[in-house]
């Protein structure tokens, strides 16, 4: 179902040294969003502009068919307000000022250039509300640039771009095809001219306020090259997601597949599965670069983000009232996000929750779980039906597909495919693994078995969806667990309905559960005794 009234639309336009991409979203500020369309358009701005930075005919004429392109789209489809932004191959070229009054005459787009300070910022807000890491280095890749930024509490304290970009790198340094190794050596050569004395000096001033240095912080990357790699890399490893977000691209992966481009031409490159045709000319020099901010890093992956420069110029659109744009609680609002879009009824989904939520409070420790079993149990309970978009039957495996449908923001893969294997088990069958086993650690069968347990009976407890159920306090004992269920009204459906389901909650606990009705005038603090 669609979120709630007034949504309002708005198209992101962002022309870089490569691509040019539009991105039409609807949303309610502070609520929630989706996606409406994306366009995108391979029109290598930045080619042949050479070091006297000259954005060539062909290139821009590129460029402004693509523009008036989505010019057209916008007009169709009544999108009103775009945010038109060009990155590097306009911000450095000498005659960028005469194309932007093209791009205004004949496509009707106002672009804003950013200075690559602001790129890295956008970059740097787009990781921020989509991963759980407050600290880390934000790495983007671009056709015309490569940006690095020092994120601190989610927010950029340094930021700067290097004109080694995909296109940029292969004009400048691979003129081969393959390219020859020496050619290769000087790319890399190059990479840590300018990366090393940024890494060591942003060093040097985190030891002097005593924090970590850019080298002990995770690396999360973004960029259309990264993601290219990364979804090769998938195909070649077997990865068992067909998720990007959040995927821990290894350095020995990354390291193997650069060396094995770098010995291909073009076409064989083109073949490659998971590898997009249209980079397969400049893909070289963007997997050597990669390779070698890396290497320099001394990172053992890279965090790949699904999430870029387009969405974090749409972030404060989106959350226009908090600070900095950043989301209050990056895993409350992807989550939210989901519900609001497919929940029929979000009330008893919360109380499914809170329900869930003061069984595993009272049971942590019996069922030895983990605190960030919590979160994945919370998700859970929010998300149990959403699946009733679809169809009652099999609304459990139907909301399952839409966990996995695409990145939870703020869950890795593995937590996020604990949500959608809770999700899945919440009504009926074995907890046990389903949407990608191989992905799951120690502890997690646990987790599993244990928070289904919690969620079905929180299910059963709330069967009429009509609240009767205020609340639990639960008394574990060696012998057995006993919950009190507080009723207001008559309960006798749902006290039934968790009796008949209590099994699989006796099995995690190793004792039996005894559900006893306890008649209340007004909801009490759940707890445990």
């Amino acid at each position: 179902m669609p979120l709630p009234a007034p949504e309002r639309r708005l198209a992101v336009v962002d022309l870089g040294s490569n691509t040019a991409k539009l991105v039409a979203l609807a949303y309610v500020p502070g609520r929630g969003y989706r996606h409406l369309d994306q366009l995108r358009d391979v029109v290598r701005l930045s080619e042949g502009m050479g070091d006297g930075r000259v954005l060539r005919a062909d290139a821009m004429d590129r460029a402004l068919a693509t523009l008036r392109t989505f010019r057209a789209y916008c007009d169709a489809t009544g999108i009103e307000h775009v945010v038109a932004t060009a990155t590097s191959a306009v911000r450095d070229a000498v005659n960028g000022d005469a194309f932007l009054a093209r791009v205004r005459d004949e496509a009707g787009f106002d672009l804003r250039v950013l200075s690559g300070e602001a790129e890295a910022a956008a970059g740097v807000l787009a990781v921020a509300n989509a991963f759980r890491e407050p600290d880390a280095v934000v790495l983007d890749l671009g056709g015309g640039s490569l940006q690095l930024s020092d994120m601190r509490a989610r927010r950029s304290v340094a930021g700067t771009s290097w004109p080694l970009g995909a296109v940029r790198a292969t004009e400048a340094w691979l003129p081969g095809d393959p390219p020859k190794k020496k050619h290769l050596r000087a790319l890399r050569a190059a990479v840590q001219d300018a990366v090393g004395p940024w890494l060591d000096a942003r060093t040097a001033a985190a030891e002097a306020e005593g924090r970590p240095g850019p080298r002990a912080l995770p690396w999360i990357g973004m960029g259309g090259t990264l993601r290219s790699l990364a979804e090769a890399a998938q195909e070649r490893t077997g990865y068992p997601l067909p998720l990007i977000h959040g995927y821990p691209f290894a350095a020995d992966d990354l390291a193997a597949l650069a060396d094995d481009l770098a010995g291909m031409d073009a076409a064989a490159r083109a073949g490659v599965p998971g590898l997009g045709a249209d980079r397969a000319d400049i893909v070289v020099a963007g997997a050597t670069v990669l390779d070698e901010v890396r290497a320099l890093a001394g990172a053992p992956h890279l965090l790949v983000s699904g999430y870029g420069l387009r969405e974090g110029l749409f972030q404060p659109y989106l959350f226009p009232d908090a600070p900095d744009a950043l989301a209050p609680d990056v895993r409350a609002f992807a989550v939210g996000n989901l519900a609001h879009r497919y929940d029929p009824d979000p009330d008893h989904s919360a109380r499914v929750e809170r329900l869930a939520l003061a069984m595993f409070d009272a049971l942590q420790a019996t069922c030895d779980l983990r605190d960030g079993d919590r979160d994945l149990l919370s998700a859970a309970a929010r998300l149990h039906d959403v699946g009733m978009a679809i169809d009652y039957f099999g609304h459990h495996r139907h909301g399952a597909n839409l966990v996995m449908a695409r990145a939870l923001p703020g869950f890795t893969p593995r937590e996020q495919v604990l949500i959608a294997d809770l999700v899945r088990a919440h009504r009926k069958g074995k907890a046990q693994p389903s949407a990608a086993p191989a992905l799951l650690e120690p502890g997690d069968a646990a987790c599993l078995r244990a928070c289904t347990a919690m969620l079905r009976l929180a299910e059963q407890l709330e069967r009429s969806k009509a609240g009767r159920v205020r609340d639990l306090r639960l008394h574990v004992g060696p012998d057995v667990v006993q919950i009190e269920v507080h009723v207001a009204g008559d309960a006798t459906l749902e006290v039934d309905a968790a009796r008949a389901r209590a099994g699989l909650l006796s099995d995690a606990v190793g004792r039996p559960v005894e559900i006893v009705p306890v008649e209340v005038a007004a909801p009490t603090p759940a707890g445990a005794a």
